[in-house]
């Protein structure tokens, strides 16, 4: 099964993730799998002052997110 959405993510995020607990790190892998199917998820906002961001906040952990046609580029975990 392909997802309408490619995942692309940037360096400095994969340095984040890698520094996550495994728990948590399993946790972002679901949030980014349901990125791929819909990146606009309810509750995800877009990131005041910038364009095209999108943040997405769930148990203390935000990933900041770029949408660009079909691709999704996680620029941040923190």
């Amino acid at each position: 099964m392909t997802t309408p959405y490619h995942i692309k993510i940037a360096p400095a995020a994969k340095r984040q993730f890698l520094a996550l607990t495994i728990k948590q790190q399993k946790f972002i892998l679901k949030l980014i799998a349901a990125l791929a199917v819909n990146p606009r998820p309810p509750g995800s906002k877009k990131v005041e002052g910038m364009t095209g961001l999108y943040s997405e906040t769930i148990d203390n952990i935000r990933l900041v997110y770029k949408i660009e046609e079909q691709e999704v580029l996680l620029l941040l975990i923190k």
